[in-house]
C-alpha cells in the first residue's frame, strides 16, 4: 500500500483525516507501509494541528542475533512522514506506557487546510469501526506500536546519504543552517577526539528514592556527582547516562511525568522501571549521532541523579 506523497513543510496548517477515511487507508494489521496508526492517535482525527517538520530519517533500535543492541538511522518507505507540534502518544491503550514518544504522520492521514476555524464533527461509528481495526498487542503478549514497528517500517540510510537528507531538512524547514552545522561537526569532531562516554567503576550501583512528581522543580546533579553512581558500562541499574546528557548537569527543571512502565522498542516486552521520570524539554539531540536524528526522545533521569529545588 502507497502513499500520495504531497510535500509537506515545516508550519503547514494541517487536518487529521476523518476514521473512516483513515481506515481505507490501513492495511488487516491497523498499518500503511508498516508503520501502524495507533488509538491514541484517534482523538485527533478531525483536528487541525501546525507541521513541526518532515522527517527526513530516524534512530530505531535494533537487536541483532548475538543480543547486541545498537541504534541505526534509517529513513520511512516513501519518504512521506512528518511530525505535528507537539502530539506525543499517550501510552493509554499500550499498557499506560510512559516514553512519551513523538507520533509519527503517513502524510496520507492529513490533508492542508487554510484556516484553523471550524473542527470537523467526527462520527463515533467511525471511530468504532477503525478501533476495530487497530492492534495494541501481538501473540505472546508482545506489545505493537509506531516504535516496535519502525525496524519494518523503515530502510537504512547510509552516511552519504544523511548529508543530503541535510539539505532536505533545511529546505523543508526542519533545520536551520546553524542547527545543520552542529549536526555535521560535533560528532565528528568527538569522534576525531575520541571523547569517551561518561562510566563509573562500580560493580553494585546505588538507588535514590525521591518518590518525584510531575512539576516538581529538581536540579540535576553534577557530572561528577553522577559518576559515583555508574557502573563501568556508565549504567545505574541498567539505564545509561549518555554523553548527550552531560551538557544539563547543574540545570534546574520540572518534572514531566514518573516512568514505571516503558515498552521496549526492540522486542516489544514492558519493562518495569523504578525511580526515574521524565524532564519537560529535556530530549535526546543525537549529538554524537553523525547528521544527528530528529526524533526529541526524552532523556530517562534515575532519581539518584537529580535533588529537589525549594521554591
Amino acid at each position: 500500500m502507497t502513499n500520495t506523497h504531497k510535500s509537506f513543510k515545516s508550519g503547514d496548517l494541517v487536518e487529521v483525516l476523518q476514521p473512516d477515511e483513515i481506515l481505507s487507508k490501513l492495511d488487516t494489521n491497523g498499518q500503511l507501509d508498516g508503520l501502524p496508526f495507533m488509538p491514541e492517535m484517534i482523538t485527533y482525527c478531525g483536528k487541525k494541528f501546525k507541521v513541526l517538520f518532515k522527517v527526513e530519517k530516524t534512530c530505531v533500535a535494533c537487536l541483532f542475533p548475538d543480543d547486541n543492541l545498537t541504534n541505526k538511522m534509517k529513513e520511512f518507505i516513501y519518504n512521506d512522514v512528518v511530525f505535528l507540534e507537539n502530539l506525543r502518544c499517550s501510552g493509554t491503550n499500550h499498557g499506560n506506557c510512559h516514553r512519551a514518544c513523538m507520533i509519527f504522520w503517513k502524510e496520507s492521514w492529513l490533508k492542508k487546510v487554510n484556516h484553523e476555524k471550524d473542527e470537523t464533527t467526527v462520527s463515533q461509528e467511525d471511530i468504532r469501526k477503525l478501533k476495530e481495526r487497530l492492534i495494541t498487542q501481538k501473540s505472546g503478549g508482545k506489545y505493537f506500536c509506531q516504535s516496535t514497528e519502525l525496524k519494518t517500517a523503515t530502510n537504512f540510510v547510509s552516511s552519504s546519504k544523511r548529508i543530503k537528507k541535510i539539505f532536505k531538512e533545511i529546505s523543508s524547514g526542519g533545520l536551520n543552517i546553524i542547527e545543520a552545522t552542529k549536526a555535521v561537526v560535533l560528532p565528528s569532531w568527538r569522534k576525531f577526539n575520541r571523547v569517551p562516554q561518561p562510566k563509573g567503576v562500580l560493580m553494585e550501583t546505588p538507588v535514590e528514592e525521591l518518590n518525584l512528581e510531575a512539576d516538581e522543580l529538581v536540579e540535576i546533579r553534577t557530572i561528577d556527582e553522577i559518576l559515583q553512581t555508574l557502573d563501568k558500562k556508565g549504567r545505574n541499574k541498567g539505564l545509561k547516562f549518555t554523553q548527550d546528557m552531560k551538557q544539563y548537569c547543574g540545570k534546574q527543571f520540572r518534572v514531566r511525568n514518573k516512568v514505571e512502565n516503558m515498552i521496549q522498542e526492540e522486542t516489544g516486552d514492558m519493562l518495569q522501571i523504578k525511580n526515574t521520570v521524565i524532564l519537560e524539554n529535556v530530549i535526546c539531540t543525537y549529538s554524537y549521532r553523525f547528521a544527528g536524528c530528529p526524533r526529541s526522545e526524552f532523556h530517562y533521569w534515575r532519581e539518584i541523579w537529580l535533588k529537589r529545588v525549594n521554591e
